[in-house]
């Protein structure tokens, strides 16, 4: 897996106002931007076309940062 760091700019790029705030590892990323349903899908989207991984809406709900979501990919990945 690659480094977090372009995991997050993949994640935020996701945002319609990706410019106007910044992530860390550490972000709860629902209380940035534009969060609503439409960033969550295009989230979901971009982990599983980027990574192969599917997260069930149930399970993307649990994951609070980016470091969260960054990790279960990796426990996916090596399965």
């Amino acid at each position: 897996m690659e480094p977090i760091s372009d995991f997050i700019t993949k994640f935020k790029s996701q945002y319609s106002d990706a410019d106007t705030f910044d992530l860390e590892p550490e972000s709860e990323f629902r209380k940035f931007g534009t969060w609503d349903s439409l960033t969550a899908m295009a989230i979901l989207v971009m982990i599983k076309d980027e990574y192969n991984v599917d997260i069930a809406v149930e399970k993307f709900r649990e994951l609070q940062t980016i470091k969260d979501v960054y990790d279960y990919i990796n426990t996916q990945i090596t399965k």
